[in-house]
């Protein structure tokens, strides 16, 4: 086979995820690339449309909003894992665990006794101005004091090879599926490869989320416990991984129609009656949950959820309300409330970003605001992310003048830089010669979404998670919704062999 990276771009701006500094192979990606070497264009070919296969028999799709093509669209899926060492992993679970313990604990006092806000260290505007913080959910205290119970994070690589965190997703975080169908598929495409590795498994991972749920779910007498996964339905982004989580996980999949509340207790309609719901797993929005108490026009909610909340006849996970802390202009205040209530640095620092709220951040921003993002503060603006390098003289004045108009609106945010991993980009036939053109290796630039779930000991971390790989060569942003592709990723390690089954 001709060599791979002949034709592979390497640029000094991005860290690349397989070479060195010096154009070599990183020793972790070694094994890999001598498999992808000794294999023919065709082979590799025909492993990728293995996996196409397998995408299309399983019936994995991921919806794309606004485009007339994108219900069921299929899921895209990269032959070529992301592959990560044990050592660099250590560190990165290590940080995504502390983080997540943080942010539980910034929601108990958010919902509890708010000395943060008292002692200045989150301004109460950007906490109250969010729609996700819900005054009806004040003072209530989920089972064993967990807020959190499952957790994601988005990372970036910078060029000097640290991680950074560009995002949180503390609502009703999506993606763990996925990366569970992820290896599942990549694993049988390339199994040799996957146990020589030693590539850790996931399956303990859904497990803990099953125990815990289990485990706190509040039961009378000896009740086995009823958990339900809770779908907004058949038009959402990610149905499939609703569908998907809950026959892995043995749960029913319902919708708020199939729930109902009596005397504060949540019950499952069935064929033979009632059944009672100890725990829900939702992924529909905080604010859509109930519409008696919170978002009124929601078709989607079950009535009274929240009372049986309030009174400790159902858990919900994650808890109602979790999704203030996804505001873009909260990271920057992480580093201080860290300190009070850890004692301790973050171990995954936030990429710089800075609320407007304040007069000395706002006219910082205001002086750079062509090296910056502008985002908004609260998901109720109609106002999209802003690259202000994008903006001419008169666009970049009338940005500046809607932020000092609404500070408290607005959030800047370094650019991040992404890091560049290799894809396999399959061949194509040339019309104008008639020839086919061979498949070959690629970078584009990718992220890397994180999972943690709460467990008796702590926040345990999938040891893996969600690569997302940009649409185009030249993109510098990763959205499944814009056309992105995503990626298994492998931590090497001493798991042995497929995962086994999460029912086992």
């Amino acid at each position: 086979m001709p060599d791979l990276l002949a034709d592979y771009p390497q640029t000094d701006a991005a860290y690349h995820e397989l070479l060195d500094a010096r154009g070599g192979i990183r020793p972790h990606w070694r094994r890999l690339f001598e498999q992808l070497q000794r294999s023919s264009p065709a082979q590799l070919q025909q492993r990728q449309d293995l996996l196409t296969r397998q995408i299309q028999e399983n019936g994995v799709t991921y919806n794309v909003y606004a485009d007339p093509e994108g219900a069921d669209r299929p899921w895209e899926l990269d032959l070529l894992p992301n592959i990560i060492p044990a050592e660099e992993w250590q560190r990165i679970a290590a940080g995504v665990a502390q983080r997540a313990g943080l942010l539980n604990s910034v929601l108990a006092d958010l919902y509890g006794p708010q000395q943060l806000i008292a002692d200045g260290l989150l301004p109460a505007e950007l906490v109250f101005g969010h729609d996700n913080f819900l005054w009806p959910c004040q003072g209530i205290q989920p089972p064993g004091g967990t807020f959190l119970h499952l957790y994601a994070v988005d990372l970036a690589r910078a060029p000097d090879g640290r991680w950074w965190v560009t995002a949180d997703r503390t609502q009703a975080p999506s993606g763990a599926g996925y990366a569970l169908e992820n290896r599942q598929i990549v694993s049988r495409v390339f199994p040799e490869l996957y146990r020589d590795l030693h590539v850790q498994y996931l399956a303990g991972f859904f497990r803990t989320l099953q125990d815990t749920l289990a485990r706190q779910a509040p039961l009378q007498g000896d009740e086995t416990p009823l958990v339900v996964l809770l779908t907004p339905g058949r038009f959402n982004e990610s149905y499939f991984e609703h569908l998907y989580l809950a026959r892995q996980l043995g749960y029913p999949l319902v919708e708020g129609s199939d729930l109902t509340v009596r005397d504060a207790t949540v019950y499952l309609k069935t064929l033979v009656g009632l059944r009672r719901v100890h725990a829900i797993l939702r992924r529909l929005d905080d604010d859509f949950c109930d519409p008696l108490e919170l978002r009124t026009d929601s078709a989607l909610g079950v009535p009274g959820l929240l009372e049986a909340v309030r009174q400790g006849r159902v858990l919900v996970a994650n808890a109602l309300g979790s999704g203030v802390l996804e505001s873009p202009g909260l990271p920057g205040f992480l580093p201080a409330i860290a300190d009070k209530m850890l004692g301790e640095e973050l171990l995954l620092p936030s990429i710089a970003s800075w609320w407007c709220g304040e007069p000395p951040v706002l006219e910082e921003a205001l002086s750079k605001l062509d090296e910056l993002l502008v985002r908004p503060s609260f998901p109720s603006q109609s106002f999209a992310p802003v690259f202000g390098r994008d903006l001419d003289e008169t666009q970049r004045a009338e940005l500046a003048e809607r932020l000092r108009a609404r500070p408290y609106a607005y959030v800047a945010q370094a650019l991040a830089q992404l890091s560049q991993a290799p894809i396999w980009q399959a061949g194509t036939g040339r019309a104008e010669t008639g020839r086919a053109e061979a498949g070959r290796v690629q970078p584009r630039a990718i992220g890397m979404r994180v999972f943690a779930v709460a467990s008796a000991e702590g926040y345990r971390v999938l040891p893996g998670g969600l690569t997302r790989v940009a649409a185009e060569a030249d993109a510098e942003v990763v959205s499944m919704q814009r056309g992105g592709a995503s990626k298994d990723t492998w931590v090497l390690g001493e798991g042995r062999g497929a995962a086994p089954p999460l029912q086992s």
